[in-house]
């Protein structure tokens, strides 16, 4: 009778320590899986008649000279440069090395988000705000309207990311 239960105690604590250990793990991978960016150094580079990014590992990313000047950034080949690209190799982030980006988060319930206006909506406590979509891949396709979503915006106020739910 003794061993019986000495089994089913061990049993117990064992079950609820496997619980616990394997539902950490999945909150370390959900948390990895959000930021999903990779930041690293390069040189901004001529490449076929346009700029690029040459990473430090060799790699080299397209930088629309566009998407910078809407920013307010002009960048010329031999400029050392801090990049964020996301999860699809896209550049969502990019300051000359040694400014510092300072990056702002925004909640609120999604009203829409622009297909032909790359731009997306949300329902704020501060009322309805609209944000310019860096790229329309940024995570918003499946998101069905009254969602709670938080945008990362950059300095010129793009959104670069977007998740669902509170950060």
């Amino acid at each position: 009778m003794r061993n019986t239960r000495t089994v089913c105690e061990f049993l117990l604590i064992a079950i609820i320590s496997g619980a616990t250990i394997l539902g950490s793990a999945d909150i370390c991978l959900a948390e990895k899986a959000q930021s999903a960016h990779k930041s690293f150094k390069g040189e901004v580079v001529e490449k076929a008649g346009a700029l690029a990014i040459r990473s430090e590992e060799g790699a080299t990313y397209q930088l629309s000279e566009n998407e910078a000047r809407r920013q307010g950034r002009q960048f010329k080949a031999g400029d050392k440069v801090a990049v964020t690209i996301n999860e699809n190799n896209a550049i969502v982030d990019i300051h000359l090395e040694g400014e510092k980006g300072t990056h702002h988060f925004v909640t609120g319930k999604l009203v829409y988000v622009g297909k032909m206006k790359k731009e997306i909506k949300l329902q704020t406590t501060e009322g309805e705000k609209s944000f310019p979509l860096l790229l329309q891949e940024t995570k918003t396709s499946g998101l069905a309207e009254g969602t709670e979503v938080t945008v990362e915006l950059n300095e010129a106020g793009t959104v670069i990311d977007l998740h669902k739910g509170k950060p």
